[in-house]
């Protein structure tokens, strides 16, 4: 029985490099040099992503360090990992196919 998209575990592509710049980040695509600028709670996703992490882990980390609702932080991760996952700035590492 395949794995269920919210059970994955996803973590930030190898081809990635982050760095903090003030309350943003700047990530950089070593294989297509793409350049992303990401608010602070995108900087905080990416950080957490530096192990593997369910979506759950994902977003009640994001619920707890942004005061917001359990519902608010899933919904919002969900729309940041699409646009992470188009950028090929993803990894799933249990092997899945991506969602």
């Amino acid at each position: 029985m395949p794995e269920q998209p919210e059970a994955m575990r996803l973590r930030l592509s190898s081809q990635i490099r982050h760095r903090a710049i003030g309350d943003e980040g700047v990530l950089v695509h070593l294989a297509n040099g793409r350049v992303l600028v990401v608010n602070a709670v995108g900087l905080h996703i990416v950080e957490q992503l530096a192990v593997p992490r369910t979506r759950q882990e994902l977003a009640a980390s994001i619920a707890a360090a942004f005061e917001v609702s359990p519902d608010q932080a899933a919904a919002d991760l969900e729309t940041y990992l699409a646009e992470l996952d188009a950028e090929q700035a993803l990894e799933h590492p249990d092997g899945a196919a991506r969602p």
